[in-house]
C-alpha cells in the first residue's frame, strides 16, 4: 500500500497579488508599446496609418481595461 500523498499547499495572498501586479505590468507595457510602434511612429513620420489607426486605440483600450481589471482584483 502506498501513502497518500499530500496535496500542494495552496498559495498565499502575497503570491497571488504579485502575480496579478506582473499581469497587469505585462498588459500596460503592451499597450504602450502597440499603440506607439504601430499607430504614433508612423502618424508623426508622415506615413498613412488608414484603418489601422482605430484598431490599434481599440486595443489600447482593451489592454488598459485588462490591467485595470487585474489590479482591481488584488487582495489587501
Amino acid at each position: 500500500m502506498t501513502d497518500p500523498v499530500a496535496p500542494a499547499p495552496s498559495i498565499g495572498k502575497a503570491a497571488r497579488n504579485e502575480a496579478r501586479k506582473a499581469i497587469a505590468t505585462t498588459a500596460n507595457a503592451l499597450s504602450i508599446a502597440i499603440l506607439v510602434t504601430i499607430w504614433l511612429q508612423p502618424m508623426l513620420s508622415g506615413r498613412a496609418v488608414g484603418f489601422t489607426g482605430p484598431l490599434v486605440l481599440a486595443g489600447f483600450i482593451a489592454l488598459q481595461g485588462l490591467a485595470h481589471y487585474v489590479l482591481n482584483r488584488v487582495e489587501d
